[in-house]
């Protein structure tokens, strides 16, 4: 039954004021409806298709008559409660999958919508309700208050405000503690591990020219990084900083935010996230990222701590990407809309990097197509540090920066590579995938693609060198057709994973030397480095993985000739019971073991001696 007769509500419908509720309405219905189903799309095609017949059900609901009366007829509760859900969900989803200017236009739109629309909802529940009614109309303004009051606060949840809070949630505690314990001597076990491969290795091992003997272990595992002094283990929610030499817990940080470092799963297992954590010679770094914008909008924070002491030097909020160097200790370089460096001895801004005058600013950046699904997805410029330099690359442009103040270098714009077959038909694009960098000379890695980054073919690579002023000072093709990834750095991560040493960086199966582009060795069938993992390059060492299933490795720089490891792979029961990690650092290798039950280990060896 009409509320009022069918006159009454179609003249008040039709007067200025009613029209334009109306077209608030409908324009707030629409927003909302396409928001969630352009999130929902990402997850699930079934999920966006409930949302879509759920959104025109709802809709059908307020389209009217001739009568004044709905198209659908429903009991008024069922609207309302309706349009609160869709409103909320299509507040939240706009802030999730939309640019900025859409998520707030779509939230305030929706958000004036919802305050005119509280008359009507009150009166869908019935002209005299009793008490379930009045109870029911409360929560129903309860809940279009709350909802109006997140609107207004999603824009400041991912602004660099809401990113400074995190500066002050990290504790502190010096010394070791339950989680963090001090190391132990190898004979010194826990009582699951007594049986443990990985401390048995450990002891046998007796030292080659890559690796020095076992120095103390402990029943922790995780990412690793360190300088000279220390070596930092990072857990899911924290990480404990212990003295290379002995394995003393220096101090512990606690992060108090979930997820900080990793995730674990339901069955015991950890996974650690790459590049949250770095040692960068007296300052240890760390990138708190506790629910990173899908759209990247960062409610991110970047801490500069003291690495022996633990005292809290800095804090900078409000990025989503992070470039730093090891061999470039002074510097990172941060991301939030452009690209920044920083000073790592205090956090503060050293040059904001404008590429309006360089190549990069003609070409058009590629949004990703599912940002969702990768919380650190791809920024409008790639970059990475290293060499004295930040080098920005866009499509097949290129711009190279100085570290120290941030002045342009020299810019350049790269060709598409040629077929080096006639069997391989030109692509339609290509870009820049990788770039090596060291004091002489950046190496610029160019692949063909069929018009979008994502679309790599490998088979099309190329490198090409430039001087520090912009010359070019060679150019490489892959050997033959029988080789054509021979050239290949790495697939699509430009944060660095290739380093130089000595002036020599190595691809999948070969020594290049950076100032003239010549072989300085070709490695054999057994010697195939695994790209994607990035590896360290120390005292004539190429430290990382070989392997089609890659496996720790250590390669002699000099001939490429593999060297045995401490641990042997093959002998810790891999696969999906066991997990293996590796990693170099200034004062010796950490081999950490974690297993599908829970347990974790980690043993630290020492620094060979050096090479004669």
């Amino acid at each position: 039954m009409p509320l009022k007769s069918s006159t009454t509500r179609l003249a008040r419908t039709w007067t200025p004021a009613g029209v334009g509720r109306a077209l608030l309405h409908t324009a707030a219905l629409l927003a909302a409806s396409t928001a969630v189903v352009w999130t929902l799309t990402v997850f699930s095609p079934v999920a966006a298709g409930a949302a879509t017949a759920g959104a025109l059900a709802l809709i059908a609901c307020q389209i009217p008559r001739r009568d004044g009366t709905p198209l659908v007829r429903a009991p008024g509760l069922l609207p309302v409660l309706g349009e609160i859900v869709l409103f909320g969900t299509g507040i939240w989803a706009g802030w999730v999958g939309w640019p900025l200017p859409a998520a707030l236009g779509a939230t305030v739109l929706i958000a004036a919508a919802a305050t005119t629309r509280v008359p009507t909802w009150i009166r869908l529940t019935g002209e005299n309700p009793g008490r379930a009614k009045r109870t029911a109309a409360r929560a129903l303004a309860a809940a279009t208050a709350t909802m109006v009051a997140a609107a207004a606060l999603s824009p400041w949840y991912w602004s660099t405000a809401a990113g400074a809070a995190l500066c002050a949630r990290p504790t502190v505690q010096q010394g070791a503690d339950d989680t963090w314990p001090d190391a132990r001597a190898l004979d010194q076990r826990e009582a699951d591990a007594e049986n443990s491969p990985l401390l048995d290795a450990a002891r046998a091992f007796e030292g080659n020219a890559a690796f020095g003997t076992a120095a103390w272990s402990v029943p922790v595992g995780g990412a690793a990084t360190g300088n000279s002094t220390s070596v930092v283990l990072t857990g899911v929610d924290g990480l404990g900083v212990y003295d290379a030499a002995e394995g003393r817990v220096k101090w512990t940080l606690d992060s108090r935010t979930t997820g900080a470092f990793g995730w674990g799963g339901d069955d015991n297992t950890e996974m650690n996230h790459g590049n949250r954590v770095h040692a960068l010679a007296d300052t240890l770094i760390v990138h708190l990222s506790p629910g990173e914008g899908p759209t990247g909008r960062a409610r991110d924070a970047l801490l500069g701590f003291d690495i022996e002491t633990g005292e809290r030097l800095w804090c900078v909020p409000g990025f989503t990407h992070l470039r730093v160097d090891p061999r470039t200790p002074d510097r990172v370089a941060v991301f939030d809309g452009s690209w920044s460096l920083l000073d790592t001895a205090h956090g503060r801004t050293v040059a904001a990097l404008d590429i309006g005058p360089t190549p990069l600013a003609q070409v058009t950046p590629e949004e990703p197509v599912r940002p969702m699904l990768s919380p650190d997805h791809r920024t409008s410029e790639q970059a990475m540090l290293g060499g004295g330099r930040l080098v920005l690359t866009r499509g097949p442009a290129i711009a190279v920066y100085d570290s120290a103040d941030g002045s342009l270098l020299f810019d350049a714009t790269l060709p598409a590579p040629r077929p080096i077959s006639s069997e391989y038909a030109i692509e339609e694009g290509h870009a820049v995938y990788n770039v090596v960098a060291d004091a002489t000379a950046v190496v610029v890695e160019v692949a063909s693609n069929e018009g979008d980054f994502g679309s790599r073919n490998v088979r099309g690579t190329e490198l090409f060198a430039f001087g520090a002023d912009g010359e070019q000072l060679w150019h490489r093709q892959a050997p033959g057709p029988d080789q054509e990834r021979a050239l290949v750095l790495a697939n699509y991560d430009l944060s660095g994973p290739v380093r130089t040493d000595d002036g020599i960086f190595v691809t999948d199966a070969r020594a290049i030397r950076v100032s003239d582009g010549t072989d300085v060795w070709e490695a054999g069938p057994d010697v195939r480095t695994d790209r994607d993992r990035g590896h360290h390059l120390r005292h004539g060492f190429f430290y990382g993985h070989i392997g089609e299933d890659p496996v720790p490795a250590a390669v002699d720089m000099r001939d490429g000739s593999p060297v045995p490891v401490p641990v042997d792979a093959d002998r810790l029961d891999q696969g999906s019971a066991a997990f293996l990690s590796h990693t170099a650092l200034p004062t010796g290798n950490v081999f950490a073991r974690s297993t599908s039950a829970g347990s974790t280990e980690t043993v630290m060896f020492g620094l060979p001696d050096p090479l004669e």
